[in-house]
């Protein structure tokens, strides 16, 4: 009897000893039940200031790429916005250029603010006026080249001395959007480069030294927008700046020279159409930079010679026809006609470079790319590009 009782003493004390455990046990799943949903709920805030952060930050974005295609659509756009609805938040964006901040010159700055909810994100962006460099082949067609008979092609560079000193057998090079065929024994200084998968016509007895591609990158050429036309047309140096054997209608803008030579003094010049035959020459006076622009064609045929032994950044022709050089002595200039075709044919020596629609060089042409027009004449396009951006 005694043994049973200090048996059932012992349950007793044993029973006492498991409600504990049990007690500490679920109060220990309590409070980590508790945790887990304050922890829960912590993460659900989090998630959610995240996520309006974020939809901040790209109403933000919104706001600076809407400013820059404003800006692509109209340079002189300033407005920028105040307060712009997109989804569940706003946008505004404050436009900083050179009227306010002098120093900035031609770098525009964009302020974006984007708001969600109670979340708030600032993004700058830097841009500028985008850039072109249409100079950095020796002939190039946005839509074909031909090149047949025994024409050639190199280059040399006129800022670091005479043709003979910096002749180089590689940089005379060809391209184009579309089809370029090279044939009859031509000889392409340079490389030979195309948009086309299948625009290359190219004959075994033809000599390229550079490499051959299908796969250049397309090049839009930048038409001269009529402002600047216009702008030529107010400014223009003729007649005041032409002197010699001439004609010129200052009515219809039409300049012929049939003989002798023609002098043009330094500055822009506007022509309805540019004929020079006969074997007359054009001359620039001396130390003169002369741009022309011609509404018309740019004939030069059976001429003497246009600015022999110039340097060719110091002649540039921009026109909105046709550019003919037949039958020539030595040409050195620039020619830029983006919607007209170039026709070189017969020509001595051309040092320079040529940018057309379309171009024709046949019959013993010598063409030397003057290396130092790759980067000498750039074109604004009328858009900005970006530059820089960061996170404010």
């Amino acid at each position: 009897m005694r043994e049973n009782h200090k048996m059932f003493n012992k349950l007793k004390d044993n029973s006492g000893a498991a409600l504990l455990i049990a007690l500490s046990v679920l109060a220990m799943l309590t409070l980590v039940a508790i945790m887990s949903v304050d922890r829960a709920a912590t993460d659900i805030d989090l998630s959610y200031n995240q996520l309006h952060e974020e939809q901040a930050f790209y109403m933000a974005e919104a706001g600076a790429n809407r400013a820059v295609a404003e800006l692509n659509s109209d340079l002189t756009w300033t407005a920028g916005f105040a307060g712009e609805g997109l989804g569940n938040g706003t946008y505004s964006v404050l436009v900083t250029d050179s009227f306010t901040v002098p120093t900035l010159v031609d770098t525009i700055i964009l302020t974006a603010t984007g708001t969600a909810l109670e979340a708030r994100a600032q993004v700058e962006y830097t841009v500028v006026p985008e850039v072109v460099y249409p100079f950095s082949h020796a002939l190039f067609a946005r839509d074909a080249v031909d090149i047949r008979n025994s024409m050639i092609t190199d280059s040399y560079n006129s800022d670091s001395g005479s043709y003979a000193a910096t002749h180089d057998t590689t940089g005379g090079s060809i391209g184009s959007n579309g089809i370029i065929t090279v044939y009859n024994g031509a000889y392409i200084g340079g490389d030979v480069a195309t948009s086309l998968d299948t625009g290359l016509f190219i004959d075994p007895g033809a000599t390229v030294t550079g490499t051959i591609s299908n796969d250049a990158p397309e090049t839009e050429l930048d038409l001269i927008p009529d402002s600047e036309y216009d702008s030529a047309r107010i400014n223009n140096t003729a007649p005041a700046g032409l002197s010699g054997s001439y004609t010129y209608n200052s009515t219809t803008g039409d300049l012929t020279v049939s003989s002798g030579n023609l002098e043009l003094a330094d500055g822009i010049y506007y022509f309805s159409s540019f004929i020079l035959k006969n074997s007359a020459s054009m001359t620039l006076a001396p130390g003169a930079k002369v741009t022309i622009y011609v509404t018309g064609n740019v004939e030069i045929k059976n001429s003497g010679g246009v600015n022999v032994g110039g340097v060719p950044s110091d002649l540039m022709f921009y026109s909105q026809g046709d550019i003919v050089l037949k039958n020539s002595g030595d040409c050195y200039g620039v020619f830029y006609t983006p919607n007209g075709s170039a026709d070189l044919r017969n020509t001595a020596d051309f040092f320079g470079a040529i940018v057309a629609a379309d171009m024709i060089g046949h019959n013993s042409s010598k063409f030397h790319y003057d290396r130092n027009l790759a980067d000498r004449y750039e074109r604004r396009t009328g858009k900005v590009e970006l530059v820089a951006w960061r996170e404010l």
